[in-house]
């Protein structure tokens, strides 16, 4: 003895889709909301620099370094290098040693060469056109580009993250 009750579900479900909207309205309980959305999904992801203010910012490095060298602050000239001055191909005595008879050190950059990226780094080359002073009156002039990385990999530290020199190719002018 089955029972159709095909039409009177159907009518039940069209009572509740159209009665159980309107219960909310006019009682003093809230209304029913859509969960809100994870703060972690809502996390704005900063766009991007600009590739001249990034470029800028690798340039400023290479100015902070000779400063650093013509200040003798050997020790935050050195850290310009990446790998915490490794970069350099020397020793932290070594580096300091090849301005033991430097006065003065000036640099003049140029505008830096465009960004590329590969595997979660980003290089640019900064030209640089240096004059050094020593301390027997002469004075040497050099030439060349430094090449700037730093990573841009999620969860990089802000180290990471900085320019620093990668390597450089530096010839006498003069």
């Amino acid at each position: 003895m089955s029972r159709d009750v095909g039409p009177a579900v159907s009518k039940l479900l069209a009572m509740a889709i159209v009665v159980l909207p309107l219960t909310a309205c006019g009682s003093n309980e809230p209304a029913a909301r859509a969960p809100e959305p994870s703060p972690i999904a809502n996390v704005a992801t900063p766009e991007p620099e600009s590739a001249e203010v990034d470029g800028a910012r690798a340039s400023e490095v290479v100015r902070d370094y000779y400063q650093a060298i013509d200040e003798r602050r050997y020790r935050d000239a050195y850290a310009l290098w990446a790998s915490g001055g490794q970069a350099s191909m020397k020793t932290f005595e070594a580096f300091r040693a090849g301005f033991s008879n430097t006065d003065s050190v000036a640099v003049s950059v140029g505008t830096p060469g465009p960004i590329e990226g590969a595997a979660g780094s980003r290089y640019v080359e900064v030209p640089a056109d240096i004059t050094a002073r020593h301390s027997d009156g002469t004075t040497q002039r050099f030439t060349g580009t430094y090449t700037l990385r730093r990573s841009v990999v999620d969860g990089a530290t802000a180290e990471q993250r900085a320019w620093r020199i990668y390597s450089a190719q530096i010839r006498r002018a003069d």
